[in-house]
């Protein structure tokens, strides 16, 4: 006999099920909650809305292992927060602590490092390799954090980031002619 629930395709359905999850494990924090059906309906709109952004699988998933982890009724943050988690773990994109160790150790030479996400990337390089190469660790992982969060969220509401396309310095054996110079140098800046 298989008694593992199905997840529902339908948002809404999922919802439900999950609702009925945790009034099933939370029995009197669920009806302390949500004492009416006014409340309980509204708390349904409004998690439907915010766990939007996220798969059904993904979400299901999230509950089932605060559930699994936790005596008390889970806030609609912590949901949120581990539907996060498990999105970008099961995307390959590192948590904000190696993310920000990876660009500070790569931001003398970030066209000669493969990134372990574009993310990171585009995070350091709106934070400033310059930046977080000469700035305090502090300040550094501050503003690193706000861009990276940032990127993060535009990328749950579905932006693409490219890996980046940084020509390769070649060493050269001849000098080049003011021309170049000049041209060489804007390619820099388009790539940085």
């Amino acid at each position: 006999m298989n008694t593992k629930i199905k997840i529902p395709d339908n948002p809404i359905d999922l919802i439900n099920v999950l609702f009925t999850q945790l009034e099933i494990t939370y029995h009197n924090q669920f009806h302390k909650a949500f004492p009416d059906s006014d409340s309980l309906k509204l708390a349904k709109q409004l998690w439907l809305k915010k766990l939007s952004l996220f798969e059904n699988e993904i979400i299901f998933k999230s509950i089932d292992n605060i559930m699994s982890n936790s005596e008390y009724l889970p806030s609609l943050s912590s949901v949120l927060q581990k539907c996060k988690t498990l999105t970008l773990n099961a995307n390959n994109i590192p948590s904000l602590e190696k993310a920000f160790k990876e660009a500070s150790s790569y931001c003398d030479a970030p066209s000669e490092h493969n990134w372990s996400h574009p993310i990171v990337y585009h995070a350091g390089s709106e934070t400033g390799w310059f930046f977080l190469q000469n700035e305090s660790e502090q300040s550094a992982l501050k503003e690193f954090k706000n861009k990276f969060d940032f990127l993060i969220d535009e990328w749950l509401e579905g932006k693409k980031f490219k890996s980046p396309d940084v020509p390769k310095l070649e060493k050269m054996n001849s000098k080049l002619d003011k021309s170049q110079q000049l041209n060489f140098i804007e390619n820099l800046k388009k790539n940085f």
